[in-house]
Order: structure tokens, then C-alpha cells, then sequence
């Protein structure tokens, strides 16, 4: 019986072993794996180079640029995906010789929507679980396509048509002034690149996303298209719950224009207008 004792609480020990043991291992393994993408990034991206190359040497080296967070004259700001893994590049850009005087390759802390929904997407297929992603996915569209009633969906449509109705051929500074112009507050952008303008904006509560193709050497535009934001980025979020918080900016003409928006003021006003006609 003491054998038998001596045998049962060995075997639970090694057990215990194992069960501690393999997350340990696990995360050695994604440890050793970001670091060795984050040397190999580091060689390959080493400063000095034309600050338009890294992109391509990135995209070469097998990884996916799923955001774009920065791209100024002085500053680009990638983050990396490959494999299970995530990775940020941040290059500071000397303005007057356009060349990388320095390149980090830092951990990926704050993760856009882009970035966490490739690595979800990933993690699907790897399980085989691709079809039910994509289900997922549209089912979510048709959830949050139902929390709006039918005048807000009319109302962002014609958003969506007057935001396509935009002149082609304007440069990129175009676009970001006439959003603010008609009264737009840009909450996102997804994509900055020479050969195209992803973002999200959002007026009067209602978010849309526009997104815009370039000449890579005119730079400028060559086709726009715009459509309702099913799955905003949490900036969106935020900036849309905020607009709906503040006081409407309409006037009282273009309140009335909108169904189910008059005041029993104007309503009234509006039938006395009516009758007198």
C-alpha cells in the first residue's frame, strides 16, 4: 500500500510539473520568436536608407504592415504583423535628406482594430475556423446595421453620396480640409500612403469611412469611395458618443430638413408657415 502511496503522489507531482511547465514553455517560444523578427527587422532596416524603401524591405521580409499610425515628413510609424506575432517600427526621417536617422523596433502595445483583427483572423484559420470568423463577422455587421432606425440610415447614405460626389484629382490636403469644412472631425486614419487615404470620420453622430486611391507620382486622386463604418475603430467610437452628447450645431432649417428632429417650436412654426401659404 505504501508502494502503491509513493507511486500515486509521484505521478500527480510530475503532472503538476508538466501542467506548469508548458505555458512556461509557450511563452519562451513567443518570446523567442518576437525576438528574433525584432533582429531581423533591426538588420535589415538599419538607418541611413531613403525613408520610402523600408516599406518594401518590411512587406520583402515576409511581414504584413496592417496600420500605418504615422507617416509625417519626419516620422513613420508602422505596425508589423507575421505569423502570430506583432511588431511596431518607429523611423525618425531627417526633413531635408528624407532618410532614416533612426529605426526602433519596439513592442506593440496598443494594437489598432487593423492589427487585432489580423491576428484574430490568423489564430481562426490556423484552428481551421475560417468559415465561422467570417459568419461572425457578418453577423456583427447585421447587429450593429439594426441599431440604426431608417432616417439614420438614410441620413448616412446621403453622407456616404455626397462624400463620393467629391472632385478627382485633388491632393490629399484637398480631402482633409473639405471634411472639416462641411463639418467632418476626423476620429481615424487607417491608411497614410503615396498611393492611398483610409480614414474615418464622423458628423452630427453618424461615422462613415472614406477611402481614397492616389497617383503614386501626381499624387493625385484617381478614385474615392465611401461607405458606413460597420466596425469602428474605438476612436471612432469615442469621437461619435461625444458628438452625440453635444447640443446639435444645425440650424433650425436644416433640423427641419430632418425627420423627427423639429422641436415642437419650429413644428408648430413650420404649420403656421404652411397654412398662410
Amino acid at each position: 500500500m505504501k508502494t502503491f502511496l509513493n507511486r500515486t503522489k509521484w505521478a500527480c507531482y510530475l503532472a503538476g510539473t508538466l501542467a506548469l511547465a508548458i505555458p512556461v514553455t509557450a511563452g519562451a517560444d513567443d518570446d523567442e520568436r518576437w525576438n528574433q523578427g525584432q533582429a531581423q527587422l533591426q538588420k535589415h532596416l538599419a538607418p541611413g536608407q531613403s525613408a520610402d524603401v523600408y516599406r518594401q524591405k518590411i512587406e520583402e521580409l515576409g511581414y504584413k504592415v496592417t496600420s500605418t499610425n504615422y507617416s509625417d515628413p519626419d516620422y513613420l510609424e508602422y505596425e508589423l504583423v507575421k505569423g502570430d506575432q506583432t511588431w511596431e517600427v518607429q523611423i525618425d526621417v531627417d526633413d531635408d535628406t528624407n532618410k532614416a536617422t533612426k529605426v526602433d523596433i519596439a513592442q506593440n502595445m496598443w494594437k489598432t482594430d487593423a492589427t487585432d483583427q489580423a491576428l484574430e483572423r490568423r489564430e481562426r484559420m490556423a484552428g481551421g475556423d475560417e468559415s465561422t470568423y467570417a459568419a461572425e463577422k457578418r453577423r456583427a455587421a447585421a447587429v450593429r446595421a439594426n441599431q440604426y432606425s431608417d432616417r439614420d440610415r438614410s441620413l448616412t447614405d446621403q453622407m456616404v453620396k455626397d462624400l463620393e460626389a467629391l472632385p478627382i484629382g485633388r491632393d490629399k490636403q484637398f480631402y482633409k480640409d473639405t471634411l472639416r469644412k462641411r463639418g467632418y472631425e476626423i476620429s481615424r486614419v487607417n491608411k497614410d500612403d503615396d498611393d492611398e487615404l483610409d480614414l474615418e470620420a464622423v458628423k452630427n453622430g453618424r461615422s462613415v469611412q472614406m477611402d481614397i486611391d492616389f497617383d503614386e507620382d501626381s499624387g493625385r486622386s484617381t478614385e474615392i469611395d465611401a461607405s458606413t463604418v460597420w466596425a469602428e475603430s474605438e476612436a471612432t467610437t469615442r469621437t461619435r458618443k461625444a458628438q452625440e452628447m453635444k447640443p446639435s450645431s444645425r440650424t433650425p432649417a436644416e433640423r427641419m430638413s430632418e425627420p423627427g428632429r423639429m422641436s415642437d417650436l419650429e413644428r408648430r412654426s413650420q404649420a403656421e408657415i404652411d397654412k398662410n401659404r
